[in-house]
């Protein structure tokens, strides 16, 4: 067995993505990593680092700077199964602290995330460093099969929901009554990472699988008419990604209302995500993920799914995200 004194931490590289892979499953089949590897390990605001043992790539782990370098999250961390408990995980935690005291010196906070399974023992640990819950949210995983997507009939409802390019976001980011009613903390959580409602993360919002919609207020609609529209109207706003993984297809769908925001509303986001879903053609079968605040029942959202063709839940130990905060 190894000892943690011949571990070696350097900066990942495109080649190590098989190594990487070859991990195995984590995260409960619901990983992007092996998605979008050569897409973080080429991006500027991303320090990505691998712990290497006799040439072997065995650890996993990075920083993701946010907020235009306001914020730094740690994401993606896995050890290969042969080499845990060896105190990899912590030389790799180590050599990101150290990243940010030197190299970014214009940090304000500090971000981790956790889910249910193991949110008491992250609190444990960071707690007493300064780290307190900002956030929290439910969320299910269903099964599907893409065969058995039945959206044919809600082409009416799905015309109603309206994507949002660059311009729109921003705009929408500028108006305090909009977002004390769907952002009242000014942070946007989805997938376990939070983003500041700052222009400069635009960029995480609308890209080649990620996309922000929005409907508005059934009585400031004139009927058939869907744009143009005020942004103040807005009654349901929904951000969705979607990647490839270990199950298939991962959807991911975070849904964002106010008290006053209808039913139909939320109906038509998660139907319009289920047809944009069966439109990609993406592969047979994943995982449709959804997160919802305190205005939405669980009870509604399979009801609503289940009438297009999703519901059977996930066989996952999840149910909940929680984010945590330092400011420093």
């Amino acid at each position: 067995m190894s000892s943690v004194s011949e571990v070696q931490i350097r900066r990942a590289r495109s080649e190590d993505y098989d190594a990487i892979v070859a991990f195995g499953d984590v995260y409960f089949g619901r990983d992007y990593l092996q998605s979008l590897y050569q897409k973080a390990v080429n991006d500027p605001d991303i320090y990505p680092l691998v712990a290497e043992v006799k040439g072997q790539v065995v650890g996993f782990y990075m920083n993701h700077y946010l907020d235009g370098g306001l914020s730094v999250i740690k994401r993606a961390a896995r050890v290969h199964p042969s080499f845990r408990k060896m105190g990899i995980m912590h030389k790799l935690r180590q050599a990101l602290d150290e990243h940010v005291v030197t190299l970014r010196p214009g940090l304000q906070y500090l971000y981790l995330s956790a889910s249910n399974d193991n949110v008491s023992d992250v609190k444990k640990e960071y707690m007493p460093q300064g780290y307190e819950e900002i956030l929290r949210k439910h969320f299910i995983c269903l099964d599907f099969c893409t065969k058995d997507l039945s959206v044919s009939d809600v082409t009416d409802h799905v015309s109603s929901v309206t994507t949002l390019g660059y311009d729109d976001i921003k705009s929408l980011f500028t108006l305090d009554d909009v977002l004390d009613k769907f952002f009242d903390s000014r942070i946007i959580f989805n997938n376990f990472v939070g983003y500041r409602c700052l222009e400069s993360n635009i960029k995480h919002f609308v890209d080649e699988n990620k996309e922000v919609c929005v409907t508005i207020a059934s009585s400031t609609k004139p009927p058939g008419v869907t744009t143009p529209f005020s942004m103040r109207d807005i009654d349901v706003v929904s951000f969705s990604e979607w990647f490839k993984s270990e199950v298939g297809v991962v959807y991911i769908v975070d849904i964002y209302t106010s008290q006053a925001s209808s039913d139909q509303s939320i109906r038509a986001h998660l139907w319009r995500h289920v047809d944009f879903l069966k439109k990609l053609n993406f592969g047979d079968k994943g995982i449709f993920d959804v997160s919802y605040g305190p205005n939405v029942s669980e009870e509604k959202v399979r009801s609503y799914l289940k009438q297009v063709g999703i519901s059977e839940l996930s066989n996952l130990p999840l149910n909940m995200e929680v984010l945590l905060e330092r400011k420093l």
